[in-house]
């Protein structure tokens, strides 16, 4: 995930890898170097050697901090967001240990429903943050439940064929 932002101090590019978690900055063109998790060092115009200490994620926010001065890289997820997300989640636990419902449609739960739901609801709220449109966050979090509880649906059926 890559973010570009114009600041003061020039152009601040930020990189995240979705599945890694390594973390890249660049200021005006100049890549940073790591010296420790969250800590970068560059040079600047005046060559000398500014620290750069970075907070946060992309999920969960990104902040800089360079001389005493916070630059908000990625934005914090609002909370209509983190419910569409959780909703997901609590949906699909609750559907999955209801009787009632799972006479109806049913769907795999426990451990392997929970990974899948989970792992769902992150994945919704990284693709509602890469958008500012509300209806299309609101139609992402309903695809990616539908998409859960279609997968939970095969795998319920794949199990009940295989149990039975």
């Amino acid at each position: 995930m890559k973010t570009i932002i114009n600041h003061n101090i020039g152009e601040i590019i930020y990189e995240e890898s979705f599945w890694t978690g390594k973390k890249e900055i660049t200021i005006n063109g100049q890549k940073l170097t790591k010296i420790d998790k969250m800590l970068f060092s560059y040079v600047d115009e005046e060559q000398k050697t500014k620290y750069v200490n970075l907070t946060g994620n992309y999920i969960s926010g990104t902040k800089i901090s360079i001389d005493n001065n916070n630059i908000q890289i990625t934005p914090k997820p609002k909370w209509y967001e983190c419910v569409l997300a959780i909703l997901i989640f609590v949906v699909t636990l609750i559907w999955a240990n209801s009787a009632a419902l799972c006479s109806i449609v049913p769907i795999v739960g426990g451990a392997i429903g929970g990974a899948i739901s989970g792992a769902m609801s992150i994945i919704a709220l990284l693709l509602m943050k890469s958008t500012n449109n509300i209806l299309f966050k609101v139609l992402i979090a309903l695809g990616m439940f539908v998409a859960t509880i279609i997968i939970c649906f095969i795998l319920a059926l794949v199990l009940i064929s295989v149990v039975a």
